[in-house]
């Protein structure tokens, strides 16, 4: 089951995020190895929902979301309709932000509805930067139809011009992913399964780095380590580890 959560920062600044778990105590077991102590959690809205449309929703009814999403990779997979799956990176379309880390996060957190006037875009710009948890993750077939229409508009400050960037390169992968026989609601389940693996690669990478260092490993093959795993994740676009202190 997917479960959004919430908790504040030591400096008492708010966050929000998604995490994929059986249930909620083993939610909050991930989380505190994360070093996250959530304050409020609750089950995920029905994104799956949004995009299936009306006529469709008897699919989610008694399947869990994700389980959803895993059958469509298997059926389109085994239909050999669109290729089954994203590309994990691309440098010219989805990357780390760069920039104030005040304006980033604030963006994450909302789907920068700040930059995007169309709930199409702030989807699209949801699942942008690899390896960051998704603000906003529901909408609907129509609004991102109608963000394909749009461009946006010329906007102020390094983030904005960089996520806008993103987003309309988000746009020309799905209008392949569409020319190549796919569908809009198969492509939001392809960026939910992207961006998961992506989050995955992070923990993993952080897991690792964490359990060395209480490990008693030395300062030299620490060091090691962590730049390893950190090249491998700063090739995937995804955020990096910190050393340990």
């Amino acid at each position: 089951m997917k479960f959004l959560y919430e908790y504040r920062t030591s400096d008492n600044v708010g966050h929000s995020g998604m995490i994929d778990a059986p249930n909620k105590d083993a939610a909050f077991s991930m989380l505190k190895a994360q070093g996250i102590r959530a304050s409020r959690m609750t089950v995920a809205p029905g994104l799956f929902n949004n995009l299936f449309g009306r006529g469709k929703r008897w699919l989610a009814i008694g399947v869990l979301g994700v389980l959803c999403a895993v059958l469509a990779f298997l059926v389109l997979g085994k239909a050999g309709a669109p290729d089954g799956s994203l590309a994990p990176f691309d440098d010219a379309t989805r990357r780390q932000v760069i920039g104030d880390a005040a304006v980033i996060e604030k963006g994450i957190r909302t789907g920068w509805a700040d930059v995007f006037e169309l709930e199409g875009d702030r989807f699209l710009a949801s699942f942008a930067i690899p390896g960051v948890p998704a603000g906003q993750r529901s909408t609907t077939e129509e609004e991102i139809r109608k963000a394909l229409d749009h461009s946006a508009a010329n906007v102020d400050g390094i983030e904005a011009r960089q996520i806008v960037a993103m987003v309309e390169g988000m746009k020309r992968e799905l209008r392949a992913f569409l020319e190549k026989g796919g569908t809009i609601s198969a492509y939001g389940r392809k960026l939910v399964q992207r961006q998961d693996r992506e989050i995955g690669y992070y923990t993993r990478a952080k897991r690792e780095i964490d359990a060395a260092a209480a490990s008693g490993m030395s300062q030299a093959e620490l060091e090691q380590l962590w730049e390893k795993r950190n090249s491998a994740l700063r090739a995937m676009g995804v955020k990096l580890v910190a050393m340990p202190e």
